[in-house]
């Protein structure tokens, strides 16, 4: 049966950044209508089946109400997620279940707690979060019909997607987690509200991707060296914590409606596999945007760059070659 998975996180879009910065808030109401519009893109797909991450506000439910007798929905046999460490669960299970592809609404922080868990399945990944370098904004009904593309076999998985990579961390030479587009060094000694945006607080960026017309840490890279998602390196950026005359300066958005300007000692290419060991202590490390791992002096952490990463549904090129091959269909026919 060709199934898709849904995991939507209902926190996503709602963090400190609404008071500290100027984050968009995504409601509950419009996450349920961007997901009737998925549901109606999977079922005119040819999808069979669709997976859904349980949540306490029940954001599918509209959605599964709309095409009763249309598609097969159900839920994943686990509790209402009320923390992150759900959605990898939800992820795992929808990879173990054979999902063809993931459907994520949520920001960085959401696809890097899928990512964890999502294994080989690829991930066709929504903005309704803060930070939004790893989702597409990409409509609805366009995301559902490019997953369920993908899902039945119309779009071929390795045309239309790119392996993204990650950023490795190590604490005592265990692999503890990944972020997916940038983890900074900071010099604040707990996770607290968990939401970096005072540049203040940074010592060192490591980047998977750094683009212009990106918000967030990567958009300090894209202002020294430009680096894609698919490029086989990122970059490794050292704060100077106080101006000098031997730091370069970049003006760079670090949040939304946060602008800064920002004093960089040094920088170069991250090569894959090359770990930096890490020698601000206490502190923390912020993964894509949110404090998560805590630097205590009896641990030893590592940050490393790998090209493993989640494959990623490219909505738009998938659209393409639907289009594509649909003109080519009828140009047969008339001749």
């Amino acid at each position: 049966m060709i199934t898709v998975g849904i995991i939507a996180n209902p926190a996503a879009g709602k963090d400190i950044r609404r008071l500290v910065a100027h984050g968009r808030v995504v409601s509950n109401q419009e996450k349920a209508n961007t997901l009737r519009r998925v549901f109606a893109g999977l079922v005119a797909s040819g999808v069979e089946r669709i997976l859904v991450m349980p949540d306490m506000s029940g954001l599918a439910r509209p959605a599964a109400e709309d095409n009763k007798g249309r598609i097969k929905v159900e839920y994943l046999d686990m509790a209402p997620a009320e923390s992150q460490h759900d959605s990898t669960r939800a992820a795992r299970a929808m990879a173990d279940q054979g999902v063809k592809c993931i459907i994520t609404l949520g920001g960085d922080g959401t696809n890097r707690v899928v990512a964890k868990g999502c294994r080989e399945s690829p991930i066709v990944p929504i903005s309704t979060g803060t930070n939004n370098v790893f989702p597409q904004m990409v409509e609805g009904t366009l995301a559902g019909l490019a997953a369920g593309a993908v899902a039945t076999g119309a779009a071929p998985l390795d045309k239309v997607s790119r392996r993204s990579k990650t950023i490795e961390i190590f604490v005592d030479g265990k692999a503890t987690d990944i972020a997916l587009v940038d983890a900074a060094v900071t010099y604040q000694a707990f996770v607290g509200a968990r939401a970096v945006w005072q540049a203040e607080n940074l010592a060192e960026l490591f980047l998977t991707r750094a683009e212009p017309a990106s918000i967030g840490l990567s958009s300090v890279g894209s202002r020294l060296r430009p680096v894609e998602i698919d490029e086989p390196h990122g970059l490794y950026i050292r704060l100077s914590g106080e101006p000098g005359h031997n730091a370069t300066t970049v003006r760079a958005p670090v949040a939304p409606g946060v602008i800064s300007d920002i004093e960089i000692k040094e920088w170069s290419l991250l090569k894959p596999g090359d770990r930096y060991e890490v020698t601000v202590c206490p502190g923390t490390v912020a993964l894509d945007g949110e404090r998560e791992v805590e630097l205590l002096p009896r641990h030893k952490a590592e940050i490393a760059l790998s090209m493993n990463g989640p494959r990623v549904v490219d909505v738009a090129l998938t659209h393409a070659l639907l289009a594509a091959t649909s003109a080519a269909a009828v140009a047969a026919r008339g001749r």
